[in-house]
């Protein structure tokens, strides 16, 4: 098998990060437009103009050491599969009661 350069990966690769996410034992809840939604909604992936970048979000609510541990793991398999990956911020899910549905409020750091 031979590696990808950042050429070949494609825009907005979800296969790949669909992969990395697997790879460390996260279940893909959602996908909408450039974000990838996980489990538990303790953090999402968002996909970058360029193929290569990857983009994290961690919830409001997420603990400070499972942060760090989620963005070490992420790291190592972005490395992995040849993404650059960033740690963006974070997020709230914001309910709108008027029309029954959820805003993404993100946070940059």
């Amino acid at each position: 098998m031979t590696e990808k350069t950042h050429e070949e990966i494609p825009y907005r690769p979800l296969g790949i990060v669909v992969t990395m996410l697997n790879n460390l034992g996260f279940e893909v809840t959602h996908c909408h437009d450039d974000l990838v939604f996980t489990q538990h909604n303790a953090f999402l992936i968002q996909m970058g103009d360029q193929g290569k970048d990857v983009f994290v979000w961690f919830n409001v609510d997420c603990e400070p050491e499972t942060t760090v541990e989620i963005l070490d793991g992420l790291g190592e398999q972005a490395l992995n599969l040849n993404l650059t990956l960033d740690d963006k911020g974070t997020y709230k899910l914001v309910p709108n009661e008027e029309d029954e549905t959820i805003q993404i409020e993100f946070i940059p750091k």
